[in-house]
């Protein structure tokens, strides 16, 4: 009997997968069996509270109320005694159906409940729950967490890829997530300048302002994530700070030191 429970047990999983947020952004981490381990995980939740449910509405709920039939179990056995040979078989099947029924019931629910309590939580703080759920995927990685800073305070940082191009701009998207890549494999910014790494000493050369450009299109520019080396944050008023000494240094003599013999 539980042999045939297993598909229902794969479906309810994977439909928490799917369509629970919290499940649903966390997706990529889990690839072939790992998948399949977390769909069953959870269906098994879901297997187990039905039964619970099944049983208790056996035992507690009465026949009828008022007159309203209610016994779903009798309902359902006269239905599968027209396809099955055996009584016995007959009941097997009204159990099946029953539990399967339930569980699919709970998944649905719980997706529901997950859902709706994200909605809460955005019209309470004002913050779009998609937000927190990237902030606690992202959190593990240095490089993903300064992206997602960048993309929640609108905070200006500076790219480097590994093709020596430079951009300075804020991250305005991070993607959605999928089965296989997580939500910030491709990201977008809008840039304000860009320019490229001197290829003898590295030091950064900008040759584009896109802000002096007049143009009713907003300007965007999507990078792959692999062709990321380096982010960091940046301040307009720290770096002509770091210009000034620059100049500073350049322009005084530099000094040896040397002793006396």
């Amino acid at each position: 009997m539980l042999a045939f429970l297993l598909l229902p047990v794969l479906t309810c999983g994977f439909f928490i997968c799917y369509y629970s947020l919290p499940h649903f952004y966390k997706l990529h981490r889990y690839e072939g069996q790992q998948l399949y381990l977390k769909s069953a995980w959870l269906g098994l939740q879901c297997l187990f509270f039905a039964l619970l449910v099944v049983a208790f509405l056996n035992a507690y709920v009465p026949p009828s109320i008022f007159g309203i039939p209610l016994d779903i179990y009798s309902f359902v056995v006269k239905l599968t005694s027209a396809i099955a040979i055996k009584k016995s078989s007959a009941i097997e099947l009204t159990w099946l159906f029953l539990i399967a029924t339930t569980m699919h019931a709970i998944a649905y629910i719980r997706v529901w409940v997950t859902n709706w309590a994200m909605n809460q939580f955005q019209e309470k703080e004002g913050v779009d729950p998609k937000i927190k759920l990237m902030s606690d995927v992202l959190s593990d990685s240095p490089l993903d967490s300064e992206l997602l800073y960048s993309y929640i305070n609108d905070q200006s940082v500076l790219i480097a890829l590994s093709n020596r191009k430079v951009y300075v701009g804020q991250v305005v998207s991070m993607g959605e997530p999928n089965e296989s890549e997580g939500m910030d494999q491709e990201i977008s910014i809008l840039p304000h300048i860009s320019g490229y790494r001197d290829k003898d000493n590295l030091t950064v050369n900008f040759t584009t302002q896109y802000e002096s450009i007049d143009t009713d299109v907003e300007i965007k520019v999507t990078i792959r994530q692999e062709l990321i080396e380096s982010v960091s944050r940046f301040d307009f008023d720290v770096y002509q700070q770091f210009l000034e000494r620059k100049k500073e240094f350049i322009d005084k003599p530099a000094r040896v030191p040397f002793s006396k013999r």
